[in-house]
């Protein structure tokens, strides 16, 4: 103990007059361990209020944190939504809540994952018939196409008649009887030439 600590601590302390010197020291040395601990009190106080002034600013911060964070998150999910309702078609600006609402009833399935957004307005039989009203209407399937007919197969053509004396100057029907008309009219052209010079003999027994 220094003896400015004492002295202070005998200053502040009323000691009779007829204590022994031993009850004296004792009254000093207790005096001075008091004025010592008043004083750690005193600092520890101030670094306690300290502390409190840090420990309501780390919880403002802490507040201030948790709010953003949550309002990111309220923003993250709205983008998903209106990404998720644009890839259905779903344009009419009424549509989220009633989207979000009905969303929010479905029960997760099995494995216990719940479908995403999209995934689930992909199901479109299985949509709330008030949401299904504000999906866009669905393509139309195509008509099926007949399947074209066989073009009909193609006979072969009939054998080409042979040719009887190919080379040779086409022959006169045969008739019965040559009129003179007649044989004037077949000697006026080559090809009647030719037919009267191969069927001479027919001709002209036909005029006996």
């Amino acid at each position: 103990m220094s003896d400015t600590t004492t002295t202070t601590a005998v200053e502040m302390v009323d000691i009779p007059e007829d204590s022994t010197p031993k009850a004296r020291d004792r009254i000093v040395a207790l005096a001075a361990e008091k004025a010592a601990l008043k004083a750690q009190l005193d600092s520890l106080t101030a670094k306690a209020s300290e502390a409190s002034r840090w420990q309501t600013e780390a919880e403002t911060a802490r507040a201030e944190y948790q709010k953003a964070q949550a309002e990111w998150q309220a923003q993250q999910t709205t983008w998903q939504t209106e990404r998720a309702m644009m890839s259905a078609g779903i344009t009419d600006p009424e549509a989220p809540d009633i989207v979000q609402a009905a969303y929010a009833r479905v029960q997760p399935g099995e494995g216990g994952a719940k479908p995403t957004l999209s995934e689930w307005l992909a199901n479109r039989d299985a949509l709330p018939k008030g949401v299904r009203a504000y999906l866009p209407d669905a393509p139309a399937s195509p008509a099926p196409t007949a399947p074209a007919e066989a073009a009909p197969a193609q006979s072969a053509p009939a054998p080409a008649a042979p040719k009887v004396n190919a080379g040779a100057a086409p022959s006169a029907e045969p008739v019965k009887t040559f009129t003179p008309q007649a044989i004037q009219q077949m000697l006026g052209t080559p090809a009647g030439r030719a037919a009267y010079a191969a069927n001479r003999a027919a001709i002209l027994a036909s005029l006996k």
